[in-house]
């Protein structure tokens, strides 16, 4: 049997071709970052061919993000500095104008000879968070999801939902934006603190200081009892202002106040009270423009627009009108199986959803329970749905047929796109009709961006 020195003497001969072999990135950097040792993967993955420091890594600071994680994950010492525990986070590596993978990232500290040193070890996971929200992954807060745009949101969330940063969601009603807030207080270190939500829009107007910063006995009729405000309910948690453009101007001040130090006085009392809430908000308005029509307070706007996110209408986003659909179509059913009838799918991809999803859930509920065979078809949508429908056709064909150039059969779509070397946005302004209209149009056809490319090309 060998002895251990050659064991060890072999080992080392073939360990930079073993390490070349792995699927996993590998980094060594000393404790300042410098990068020692890279192995192939590592170099690939980060779609680079040589690395000196952590900092010349694209997408963000690895180095901040190790010591945000350390933190979260509870492996620093008393001034934050990351210890010799594994940390793991995702790391975003941009490969695309506005398109990035999400690379895993886990990392140890040794310690050899009094030399400190860390090791990173590198997984791209893109495919595997695709799925988790697909299948899963934010299904604990409702929420599925197959647009581009839903998935640059949710991984803004996860990016911030660590830190005490105020977000303010905004979109229109049933689009979402309460189960975006849900999801960024689930994945926050506040998760198992309450999250309070505060309807702005319904808060009369007398009661405003009583309902956020409590009450003490006797301070008003009907006060036989000191009441807890929402503030102190939320206390260690997250304060969800949903509507919060509703708020009157004199109680947004008030608002103010207390966003700024975190310090208030219940009604009827001299008392302070000190708390320490995240504030998440939410607007089915144009925050802006009410600020600049003088509805809205500026220095509150700012407060609260640190960290803005946009949540598309599902009219923008048309992938998701199928997947949301049968999804609803599945739990209401219990699993049984009904399916939808091609001219129900047209129907669903046709519509444009002024209620969102919350609209879209209603009526595939009415037509799970309903609808009298396996197969749902356009007659077994409600009443009201098909003639909103019906009334949408006929505008679109009054206009079609004032404009000779408005057809929508595959071909002319394809030739169009032809025309304007398929630029979707040139093909829709020429047929006078809106991208998204467009994408209905050309996903009813089955055109993909794929074949359209085919037909250029021939």
């Amino acid at each position: 049997m060998a002895s251990l020195s050659t064991e060890l003497e072999t080992l080392c001969e073939v360990l930079p071709e073993l390490l070349d072999s792995m699927d996993a990135g590998i980094l060594l950097t000393d404790i300042q970052g410098k990068i020692e040792f890279c192995n192939a993967a590592a170099k690939i993955l980060l779609n680079t061919h040589q690395l000196e420091h952590l900092r010349s890594i694209p997408g963000g600071s690895v180095q901040k993000e190790l010591v945000r994680a350390a933190i979260a994950a509870g492996q620093e010492d008393a001034v934050s500095r990351p210890q010799t525990g594994c940390v793991r986070w995702d790391h975003l590596l941009p490969v695309a104008e506005g398109d990035h993978k999400v690379l895993q990232i886990r990392t140890r500290l040794v310690e050899r000879k009094q030399h400190k040193r860390r090791i990173f070890f590198i997984e791209d996971v893109s495919e595997l968070r695709h799925a988790e929200r697909i299948l899963g992954g934010t299904r604990s807060v409702g929420f599925i999801t197959d647009d581009p745009h839903m998935r640059d949101a949710l991984e803004l969330i996860e990016q911030v939902a660590a830190t005490d940063a105020s977000v303010i969601f905004q979109g229109e009603s049933g689009s979402g934006k309460g189960l975006m807030v849900r999801l960024l207080h689930q994945q926050s270190n506040r998760a198992k603190k309450s999250l309070v939500e505060v309807n702005c829009a319904a808060i009369p107007d007398n009661l405003f200081e009583a309902e956020f910063f409590g009450s003490v006995r006797g301070a008003f009729t009907g006060a036989v009892t000191d009441r807890i405000g929402r503030f102190a309910a939320a206390d260690g948690g997250t304060l969800f202002l949903d509507e919060v453009s509703e708020l009157p101007k004199h109680h947004q001040a008030k608002l103010l106040k207390v966003l700024e130090d975190m310090r208030y006085e219940p009604v009827g009392s001299t008392k302070t009270h000190q708390v320490d809430v995240r504030v998440v908000a939410a607007s089915n308005r144009h925050l802006k423009e009410l600020v600049e029509s003088g509805d809205f307070r500026s220095d509150l706007f700012y407060r609260l627009n640190v960290i803005p996110i946009r949540i598309p209408a599902l009219r923008e986003r048309p992938s998701d009108i199928m997947l949301l659909a049968e999804h609803f179509l599945k739990i209401t059913t219990g699993g049984h199986k009904k399916k939808l009838g091609s001219a129900a799918k047209h129907l669903l991809l046709d519509y444009p959803w002024p209620g969102n999803v919350r609209e879209l859930r209603n009526v595939m509920e009415y037509v799970a329970i309903c609808s009298a065979g396996p197969e749902i078809n356009d007659s077994d949508f409600p009443k009201d749905f098909l003639d909103r429908m019906h009334l949408g056709s006929s505008v679109t064909s009054s206009r079609s047929e004032n404009d000779p150039e408005a057809i929508y059969d595959r071909e002319n779509l394809l030739q169009l796109l032809d025309k304007h070397g398929g630029n979707r946005a040139a093909a829709a302004r020429e047929l006078g009709i809106d991208r998204v209209t467009l994408w209905r149009h050309l996903s009813r056809l089955g055109i993909s961006g794929k074949d359209s490319n085919n037909h250029l090309g021939h």
